[in-house]
């Protein structure tokens, strides 16, 4: 019998985005789904592929990346259930753009993008701007003002107590209930109005398939610089769309 293969989710954390990305595929159906937390964020990321990965002149050589593999040394996985490349159809990495982060550099999110940019080979990288909880950030799921919306940097870096400002301003100002209430046609919604921001931050560039991400990023690095201020969009949903479609 031949055994179905998976989808590798590697996810940055361990609690929201396993629990938005399991309900996600339960709405669409999807069964053979292994998700992972990094535990940390794509500078913590990067640095250790750097570390385990360099070639001579100390760049990364993502040739000889083999994801599972270096995830099983990393996380310590158990040795009688290894993650293993033969074991997956795609490899999908979602992490958070952080751009509070004191190692935050505009060329390593690039050069990950550029490396990261194909499923059914080493993995392929979304980017939620400013993180995870972006996908919630709307007042109006049937307003297009959300395609003008922004968050500042001074946002991202306050705290309340234990939890940031941001993610407190979401929670209180969405429309968007909890994971678990979401449903098909909200999600579809929600989806939708991602894809139309990523289409407007994007005109009158000439992207496609294989380079929207990269130029998504180094449009957010150029608002960052210039004006503090970071395009809120969540692109880990636009995989979900990328690769399934809407949900019926």
């Amino acid at each position: 019998m031949v055994k179905t293969k998976k989808v590798l989710l590697l996810v940055e954390g361990e609690k929201v985005e396993k629990e938005l990305f399991d309900h996600l595929y339960t709405l669409y159906g999807l069964k053979h789904i292994e998700i992972v937390s990094y535990k940390t964020n794509i500078y913590a990321f990067y640095n250790r592929l750097r570390k385990d990965f360099s070639d001579r002149q100390g760049n990364i050589d993502f040739d000889s990346i083999d994801l599972p593999l270096f995830l099983n040394d990393y996380l310590k996985i158990n040795s009688d259930n290894p993650l293993s490349e033969v074991d997956f159809s795609d490899i999908i990495l979602i992490f958070d753009f952080d751009p509070h982060d004191p190692q935050f550099h505009r060329d390593s999110l690039i050069e990950l993008l550029e490396n990261f940019d194909n499923s059914t080979d080493k993995g392929k990288l979304f980017l939620n701007y400013p993180m995870v909880e972006s996908y919630k950030h709307v007042d109006n799921l049937n307003d297009d003002s959300f395609l003008k919306t922004t968050v500042t940097l001074e946002n991202i870096k306050l705290r309340h107590g234990k939890t940031s400002a941001y993610k407190k301003m979401v929670d209180e100002s969405s429309c968007v209930g909890e994971i678990k209430l979401l449903d098909k046609k909200t999600t579809n919604s929600l989806m939708e109005l991602h894809r139309k921001k990523l289409n407007y931050l994007t005109q009158g560039l000439n992207f496609n398939d294989l380079n929207k991400y990269r130029l998504l990023c180094e449009k957010q690095c150029s608002k960052l610089s210039s004006e503090k201020l970071i395009w809120v969009i969540n692109t880990s949903l636009l995989h979900m769309l990328d690769e399934y479609g809407y949900i019926n």
